[in-house]
């Protein structure tokens, strides 16, 4: 019975906003150009897995080669599932870490009034140690759970990854004016 507890729970925790996450982010890819591969979920994980490195090596001028600002900051953690949850991961932590800090000043106006040359420095030296932090998101998440069994989250989350990939390409795939 805990069994099927813990993957309700996982589910509900991590697979649902990995996939939610998943989606939002490949569909938006997919939708620019940013990535080509729309019809064989392999190829398209490949070029997630490469797209970091490809990025590096693709010249301005190049139709689609110029990201948004979250799709470079996506492209940091490296594409594909550990690059979507370190996003995932980094996104979580940075949200949970602005909303303490300005509740730390009182509210929204209280920060406001209180924002200087200190509190900007502390912010971006928060937001490095975040990104560390996304980076190494197994441990991360490990912390945050309190669960014996760690491989239902782990394969739960790997599933809502591959749930989004999948719900990205067919809509994308049936949207209108889409290559059959």
């Amino acid at each position: 019975m805990g069994t099927v507890v813990e993957v309700f729970w996982a589910i509900l925790i991590v697979g649902v906003p990995v996939a939610l996450f998943t989606l939002a982010m490949v569909w938006w890819a997919l939708g620019r150009g940013f990535l080509k591969e729309s019809s064989d979920t392999k190829a398209l994980q490949q070029e997630l897995n490469s797209m970091s490195k490809k990025n590096k090596k693709k010249k301005e001028s190049e139709p689609g080669s110029t990201p948004h600002p979250l799709q470079k900051k996506w492209m940091k953690f490296g594409g594909g599932f550990y690059g979507i949850v370190a996003f995932f991961t980094y996104i979580v932590v940075e949200v949970m870490e602005i909303s303490s800090m300005i509740m730390n000043f009182g509210g929204l106006l209280g920060f406001l009034k209180q924002l200087n040359f200190n509190v900007l420095i502390n912010f971006l030296v928060e937001a490095f140690m975040n990104f560390v932090t996304a980076m190494m998101w197994p441990m991360y998440w490990m912390r945050r759970i309190d669960t014996d069994q760690t491989w239902i989250w782990f394969v739960v989350a790997y599933a809502g990854y591959w749930v989004g990939l999948k719900l990205a390409q067919t809509i994308i795939q049936r949207r209108p004016g889409a290559e059959a």
